[in-house]
């Protein structure tokens, strides 16, 4: 009988063994991550949010679960053309929520059941913004990030003044914009805020002697991995800095109409399974 009773509190013990170790935590699954890696055309919102729906639809069809646009794909980065008139380039500006091409991006994550990062020229009022909004699988608005790190923008551009971090099923993401990678402090800020995954949609520096330094080096300072979303560059660098993959496709980052199709229009959807770094459950999340 003594035996009998010691081996039922072994089985029972046994038996609790799995909840005992799920009680410890566990890291966050990895989750596949797509970069629509694509050319833009300047100023035709039309063109550009056909062209990105064709690959967004592919990579949700592969299993990607967040999907990144690169930097402004929406307008094609308008901001560069400097001989635009203003009123015109006002005009490309989209209301986040509200606008008919975000209703659309909204509807399509909605309908393809991803996360979806999408850049464009945010319409607020008199201000223009470069944004990247974060839309739900239910095609809800979580919220938008605005590029602090302007330079040359700020001719027409307002900066952004803050660095949410947006929670998901997937980990908490956080969101930088180009340049605002060159900024440790706020880079930094987005680690402090609880983020457990960073993407960079972009659209300037790219390849391994001007840009990927510089992501690897966000990465072993915050501890985090890095999705870097670029027209001619796919990047994921891993929490201490490694590269954990580099796509290069083309030297070009923009195309004229009368290109689309050809051999200087390349596109592509890249993926790679990320695993979040699981932060302390106290960190601060959300969107401010």
């Amino acid at each position: 009988m003594h035996r009998e009773f010691i081996a039922a509190l072994l089985l029972a013990f046994l038996a609790n063994i799995p909840m005992l170790v799920a009680d410890e935590g566990t890291s966050p699954e990895p989750v596949r991550v797509a970069g629509i890696v694509l050319k833009w055309i300047k100023a035709d919102k039309a063109a550009n949010c056909n062209r990105a729906e064709a690959l967004i639809r592919e990579a949700a069809a592969g299993g990607a679960r967040i999907v990144c646009t690169t930097e402004c794909f929406l307008d094609g980065y308008a901001i560069t053309n400097r001989d635009m008139p203003l009123d015109e380039y006002r005009a490309l500006g989209e209301q986040v929520p509200g606008g008919p091409y975000y209703e659309r991006l909204a509807k399509l994550a909605d309908e393809l059941d991803i996360h979806l990062c999408a850049g464009m020229l945010e319409a607020d009022g008199d201000r223009r913004f470069n944004t990247a909004a974060v839309i739900s699988p239910t095609g809800e608005l979580l919220g938008k990030y605005r590029k602090q790190e302007l330079g040359h923008e700020l001719v027409r551009n307002t900066p952004g003044d803050a660095s949410p971090v947006f929670d998901t099923p997937h980990g908490r993401i956080g969101l930088m914009i180009c340049a605002d990678r060159r900024n440790a402090d706020l880079v930094g800020r987005l680690q402090a805020n609880g983020a457990e995954l960073l993407i960079c949609p972009s659209g300037g520096m790219f390849g391994p002697k001007s840009n990927d330094p510089i992501l690897q080096a966000r990465s072993q300072e915050t501890g985090l991995p890095i999705v870097f979303v670029h027209p001619a560059e796919f990047l994921v660098t891993g929490p201490g800095g490694v590269i954990e993959s580099r796509e290069l496709l083309g030297d070009t980052l923009e195309i004229a109409p009368e290109q689309v199709g050809t051999e200087r229009d390349s596109s592509k959807v890249y993926f790679f399974d990320v695993a979040p770094v699981e932060r302390d459950g106290n960190a601060p999340g959300g969107n401010p």
